[in-house]
């Protein structure tokens, strides 16, 4: 079972995205640093909110697991949606279909906007939880990458769209979209990885390859100008994922595990670390994914396998006093292919 995870939090949801569903179905639920920026403020104020984003496992005539069906939306209340519109297998760069791979798919943070290629022309589109979609220009990729090579991405309020893909060479690139205008603001300039937009969605923070085996951390503006960029000490590079804040400069990941874990900042601009909180988190499991979901607020996601169904676990960290609260938890339905996490 594969889990690429992005978080999302949610508002009411309503007609726009309940008239794609082929079925709702019902399920049982199981130190801190100053900001230049507010990031937007995520709280649940609807149960009608995205918990995740699955495909179903097939076995194929040659007894590997393919995904199958169509991707699925399931809900906080118990609720699920189909997205019959979302490609489920990815085109090669030959364009031909290619089904041992799920197609790209990611939810914006606040929960309101759905990302994916569309089946009906393969155009990238972002849809509007409540209603509208936005097309993206043609050919969002360049000659001889496939979507097979790529991966999306969302700010937390849905404003801003990455779309990152794999070269020839191994390298990160790709594109930033402004999501209302439905254009290109810039571009991912060549990196080792893409880690995510800043709290506020004005910036994305990369990791770059650097000398002697060493990475970098690099931060970029929407329309991919760089702003800061360091060689970052190894309690940060071996401790990621990594979350940029609204400042365009403060970086929190976490160290250790359980009662002994750490929240620690990092400040790209000055290459210096700049505090850290103790906090308590769940077992010994890591940190899948990071994001910053307020002004002094990180959301991290931790799965833990539960035999043939994963395990989410949602906390929400105080970057001041470290106090932790679990947002949500929850057992991935059996038989899933891929899921992507959601709720920031």
């Amino acid at each position: 079972m594969r889990h690429p995870t992005r978080p999302i939090t949610l508002r009411p949801i309503s007609m726009g995205l309940i008239g794609l569903a082929l079925s709702t179905l019902t399920i049982s639920v199981a130190a801190a640093p100053a900001t230049a920026r507010t990031a937007p403020s995520m709280r649940h104020s609807a149960h009608h909110s995205i918990r995740y984003a699955s495909v179903d496992a097939c076995t194929a005539k040659d007894d590997t697991e393919r995904p199958c069906h169509t991707w699925r939306l399931d809900l906080l209340d118990g609720g699920r949606v189909a997205l019959k519109d979302a490609m489920l297998w990815p085109l090669n760069a030959k364009g031909k279909v290619d089904k041992s791979l799920s197609a790209p798919l990611t939810v914006s943070g606040d929960g309101e906007s759905v990302a994916y290629f569309r089946k009906s022309d393969h155009r990238l589109v972002v849809r509007e939880f409540h209603g509208g979609v936005h097309v993206m220009p043609k050919t969002p990729l360049p000659r001889g990458i496939g979507m097979d090579s790529v991966w999306l991405d969302m700010s937390q309020d849905g404003s801003r769209l990455a779309l990152a893909y794999t070269d020839d060479d191994g390298d990160t690139r790709g594109r930033l979209f402004d999501v209302a205008r439905a254009s290109v603001t810039g571009t991912i300039p060549k990196s080792g990885g893409f880690s995510g937009f800043s709290g506020d969605g004005s910036a994305v923070l990369l990791q770059r390859d650097a000398t002697a085996n060493t990475m970098g951390l690099a931060v970029h503006d929407d329309a991919g100008a760089e702003l800061a960029s360091a060689v970052p000490p190894q309690i940060v590079a071996n401790n990621g994922p990594w979350a940029l804040s609204a400042d365009d400069r403060t970086v929190a990941f976490v160290t250790g595990s359980g009662k002994k874990a750490a929240l620690r900042f990092y400040d790209v601009k000055t290459d210096q670390t700049t505090g850290s909180v103790r906090v308590s988190l769940p077992g010994d499991t890591l940190p899948d994914m990071i994001d910053w979901t307020g002004e002094h607020e990180v959301t991290v996601h931790f799965s833990e396998s539960g035999g043939t169904r994963d395990v989410v676990t949602v906390l929400r960290i105080d970057t001041q006093t470290g106090k932790t609260r679990v947002r949500d938890r929850y057992k991935v339905r059996a038989g899933t292919f891929t899921y992507q996490s959601c709720g920031g």
